[in-house]
This record gives structure tokens, sequence and C-alpha cells, in this order.
């Protein structure tokens, strides 16, 4: 047999059992199929579902329970066949082989490829999926002495012979652009391997060149904006490089380049803990394991900075024991991702915000213009609520939708509209128009055009005050009176408390005071949040709304920590003439925190009558945000 893995996956697998949740996990699920009861619940499962399915007759492989047919594609992905071949090795327990063999067997005599099955049991993309689960586990049970019988090989090898020839069939142009297309040619190219087909592992190659090419962002984004489903293509793309390395494929140098680019875009929009925002369609997971794959395959130390903590079961099922990653360099933590319109502002070893204004993406893309996240302190505090369902129901478009993000909204409608699950229409077009993401002072503004047919234009400003305070700063200008509902969904296990106009926000050890400066309704309620598939729970939401008429910009001040801090205005003047800049257009903020001073001035629009040097506390400068710390020199973020 090839080696496609694991030259010594029994020791492998001993050393990861050690781990008890990964044992723990592998033996649920792998007991449950013993009894033909199937739950969803790996690592990087697309659709989690931890609710258990049992057959007490046949199994039915086309079963859709729970109105949601993403149950029937987990089923089909196989992966509790994968589970019973680590089982097998963990507990040394002859009845996950033979488990093994009976499911597969069953499912090969009785589920056929046909015109009906092709939307279920063998839809294209779990076909792709399959396949890695099952060279894993006929590599595992032949490292661990437990190699399958005769009569199960071949079954096997025509099995995987009628997968590759339906997806050398089923390919378009849809999957040259879709994360289907990797995963289904990730697929091909491993059974073609398998069955030692040249011409089977040419076309896989040049499809996933393309695809890749395709797919990649030049920022290393992928371009469906989604985290989760950016990870299973670089899973896929990344472990074409590792088999074909290990088999010595030549792969093509712009494949290469482009799986490099999307494990660097990945790993740099990360939170400090490693794992990924709730952005698009995502799950809440730590994908370290996977840019540590990248960076040994690359032998990149930017890569190894970010893996760190990341050599995980996942990692050693594809890597041996002593396998090192490269000595980490100590890289940049803040980013402006400027085609794909996310920055990361890495505030400090524990603090992280994102803001996301950049185009819809594919289906997996939400309605998230001018969204932004918070961590700090090993918490999340203000974030995304998930995607929790794909079905068509009210979870769906609440989650999807602008109402689930940390954005605003103007008269009450949402800046582009769902059609349903996953059609969206009159998209909002993005503008990300500056990103300054170093220096004690760090400066982001975005706007769109959702409201533009209507007169109305949003944009959002933030600016970050060395790791201590936030300044959100929503411009709004319209030609009629409208109600501005400006979100801030808090993660779950927070506890947000009102004090006056000030909201303090305590998860864990990390802390923040929310100010809202604008003077109209506050209202404290909760919300939907799911941080996986199939799981929802509820949060905290502040809900801030004020009238707008003509021109108004609103502010609101997050600080970070516990420290205690004091904030009033003052006006923003003319040095010159002494005039006093008219509030819709013009705010000047004086910070404290007991260390330092901060005067802020922020001027969304050009005022040139009575002078043109504009102060605002004892800072002093021509422009329209800036800052100055103390008695220090003043720092101008936009002219």
């Amino acid at each position: 047999m090839r080696y496609f893995y694991l030259r010594h996956s029994t020791d492998n697998i001993r050393h990861c059992q050690a781990r008890k949740a990964w044992r723990d996990l592998v033996l649920e699920i792998a007991g449950k199929s013993l009894d033909d009861t199937f739950i969803f619940t790996d690592k990087y499962e697309m659709e989690r579902c931890t609710s258990p399915v049992t057959f007490t007759g046949a199994i039915d492989w086309d079963h859709v329970p729970y109105g949601d047919e993403e149950w029937c594609f987990a089923l089909n992905r196989h992966t509790f066949l994968l589970k019973n071949a680590e089982a097998a090795v963990i507990t040394g327990d002859e009845r996950y082989r033979a488990n093994w063999i009976r499911l597969f067997e069953d499912f090969y005599s009785r589920s056929k490829l046909s015109e009906r099955t092709r939307g279920r049991s063998w839809r294209s993309l779990e076909c792709g999926i399959r396949i890695e689960n099952y060279i894993r586990s006929i590599e595992i049970f032949e490292r661990a002495g437990m190699g399958l019988d005769e009569k199960t090989l071949s079954d096997i090898a025509a099995f995987l012979r009628t997968h590759a020839d339906y997806l050398i069939e089923t390919h378009t142009d849809f999957h040259r652009l879709s994360n289907w297309g990797v995963m289904q040619d990730h697929g091909l190219f491993l059974a073609s391997l398998y069955l030692d087909d040249a011409s089977g592992i040419s076309t896989a190659l040049s499809r996933l060149d393309d695809e890749a090419a395709l797919q990649t962002l030049p920022d290393g984004m992928h371009w469906e904006q989604s985290s989760m489903y950016h990870a299973e293509v670089l899973h896929c793309l990344l472990d074409t490089l590792l088999v074909a390395g290990r088999n010595g494929i030549d792969v093509p140098e712009r494949l290469r380049k482009n799986t490099h680019l999307l494990a660097l875009g990945l790993a740099r929009s990360l939170r400090p803990d490693g794992r990924c925002y709730l952005f698009g369609d995502s799950d809440e997971i730590d994908m370290r394991d996977m840019i540590a794959e990248a960076a040994v395959l690359f032998d990149d130390s930017e890569l190894s900075f970010h893996a760190q903590g990341g050599c995980d079961e996942e990692f050693y099922l594809s890597h041996e024991l002593d396998t090192n990653l490269p000595e980490p360099e100590a890289g940049r933590r803040s980013f402006f991702m400027r085609e794909s319109g996310n920055a990361f502002l890495s505030l400090s070893d524990d603090t992280a915000l994102r803001l996301h204004c950049g185009f819809l993406g594919s289906g997996h893309g939400h309605i998230d213009q001018l969204h932004f996240d918070l961590y700090h302190a090993g918490s999340v505090i203000l974030t995304d609520t998930g995607r929790y369902t794909y079905t068509d129901s009210p979870e769906r478009y609440a989650l999807k939708g602008a109402r689930g993000h940390n954005t605003l909204i103007l008269g009450g409608r949402e800046p582009s509209v769902m059609e349903d699950s996953w059609a969206v229409s009159s998209v909002a077009h993005p503008i990300f128009s500056d990103a300054i993401t170093d220096g004690e002072f760090r400066y982001l503004s975005a706007s769109h055009l959702g409201y533009a047919d209507e007169g109305a234009f949003i944009t959002r400003s933030i600016i970050t005050i060395s790791d201590r305070f936030i300044i959100i700063a929503d411009d709004i200008r319209t030609q009629h009176p409208v109600k501005a509902e400006r979100f801030f969904h808090f993660d779950t296990g927070t506890v947000l408390a009102e004090d006056g106009r000030l909201y303090r926000a305590v998860k864990d050890r990390a802390a923040i005071a929310l100010s809202t400066l604008s003077g109209g309704d506050a209202e404290i309620s909760a919300y939907p949040i799911s941080k996986r598939y199939n799981e929802l729970e509820s949060a905290p939401l502040l809900t801030l709304c004020d009238e707008v008429d003509g021109r108004r910009c609103l502010l609101t001040l997050i600080a970070v920590g516990n420290k205690e801090f004091s904030m009033t205005r003052c006006p923003v003047l003319k040095t010159l003439s002494g005039m006093e800049l008219p509030a819709q257009i013009a705010q000047g903020l004086i910070i404290d925190d007991g260390s330092d001073s901060y005067s802020v001035a922020i001027v969304t629009n050009e005022y040139p009558k009575g002078g043109f040097l504009l102060r605002a506390g004892n800072a002093e400068a021509y422009g329209r945000v800036f800052i100055r710390k103390n008695d220090e020199e003043t720092v101008i973020l936009r002219y």
C-alpha cells in the first residue's frame, strides 16, 4: 500500500488517545455506530449534530430527520468509519473492525449511484469527502496489523473506482469557483492515487490548480467569506500537497503558492486563542492544527508563530511524533485584507478586534457590512451570532441577517435583502476606505451603499487608543428623518449591567465598559447565538436607537479592562477664529484613565469657514481625525 499519512499510525493514535477529550469523542462516535446510532461531532464536522438518530431496521442512507438535509449529507461523509478504525487501535477491540466492514458493505451493496441518490447519499460533495475517510481507515488497519480481508479490499477498490469515474464526470464551472470543486477533486486525487490511475491524478491536480487560483484572493482570504469553508478548502489543498510529496508526485507551482497564501490568510484571521471568528457560515473551531501543518509543509516561520499550541491530535494523525515546526518568528498580528474587506487589529497579546466591510461572497456570506468583533483576556466579548442552520427558517434569517451582527441599520430595513437561505438581492456595495493597522493609535473606516436609493449613507470609523480604548464613530447622512439602530451582540456567559449611560460587560477574566454618547434610547434584550451548527443559545444584545435628520455622527466609547476612566466631551474649535464646528460633523473627547490623558477630534466633513487649524482639548492639527496623548506630539490619523 502507498504511504498516505502515517508509517506508524498505531503509535500516533496511542499518543493521541492520551488526550482524553479526543479519545472520548472517537469512542462515542464509534460506539454508537455499533448499534446503528449516528451523531456528527467531529472537530471539523461541517454540519454538526449531537442528537442521535438510531435505525432499528435497515439503515436508510437517504434519510432526512429534523427536516434538514444536512443530516443526511453528514451521514454519507462516513466519518464514523474513520472513528471505528481509530477505536479499533485505541481499544484493541475487534468489534470496531468488524463494524467498519459491516457498515461499509451495507452501504456498498444497498446504496447505488443513481439519479435519485445523486441528491442525497451520492451527492458529489460527499463522495469527494468520504474518500479520505476510507483511505485513512485502510491505512490505520494495515499499520496496526488488522488489515482488511481480500474481499473487502476488492469491494473498496471497485467502490473507489466508481467514485473516481463519477467525480471526473461531475465537474462544471460551478465547481471551479466553489468549495465543492476543491473537496471533490481532493477526493479524486486520493482515489486515483490509491488505484494507481495516472490520468485521474493528473486531472485532479489540474483542476485543483485552477480552482485554487480562482478561489484565492490576493490577501490570502477565500472568496466565499466564511472561515469554516476557507479552512475546509485549505485542508484539502494541504492534504493534496502532503500526500503528493510523500509519493514523489509533482504539483503545479501555482497550486503550492495559492495554498501557501490561503494558509497565511487563515492564520492571520484567527483570534489570539487560535479559534476562528464566527465569520460567515462558521463554527467556533481551533484551527491551529491546520496552520501547524502548513508551517511544516512550507517551512514558514510566520505560520509557525501563529500555529503555537496547534500540534494536537489532528496534526499527529498526519505527521510523525518527531515532526518539529520551524522556529517561530514573532510576526505582525494586525492586518488589512484589502481585497476581502477584512481588518484584524491586535491591540495587545490578548486583545483583538476585527472589522468586516467587503463583498458578500457565496451563499455562505452574511449581511455583515460594518460588523466588528472584540476579543479580550481569553474571552470573546462582542461577536457575530453564527449560523445554526441552513434551513429556510426564522433562525437562519435572524443569524445571517444584519440584525445578527454588530452593525447598524436605518429605518428598520436591512441594507441587503435575503431572498431565502442562500440568495441575497440588492447587495450593499462595500467601501473600505482607510486602514492604519500599526502604531499606538489605529484607524479603520468603511462605508456601504445599502441605503443609497433612499438618499442615506453610512460611514463607520473605528479608532483604537493604546490597548485601552476603542471609539466607534458612525457618521450617518440622510435626506429624510430616520431611526438608526446600532447592535452590540455579547457572547454567551457575559454578564451585562447598566450603570446610567455606561454598560459594563464581564465574562470570566475579561471586562469592558461601553459608553453611548448619543443620548438616544437603549435596550438590553436576549438574542439567539450559535457557535456550532444545530446548537442554539441565547446571549445579551444591547440595541441603541437614535433619530437622525440630515447629518449626525453617533459615538460609542469602549474601555477595555477594569481600570477606571473618565470621559468628557469638548468642542472642536477653529484656532484662528475660535469658532466651534457644528456638532453634526465634529466631535471632541477628552479621555483620562488616571495615568494618561487623550484629546481626540473626530471631524466627518471639511468646514473651511473660520480658518483651517483645528483644536480639541490640547490637540491641535489640520486634519479630520487626530489624537494627542498628554503633552506628546499630535498624531493625525486622517486628513
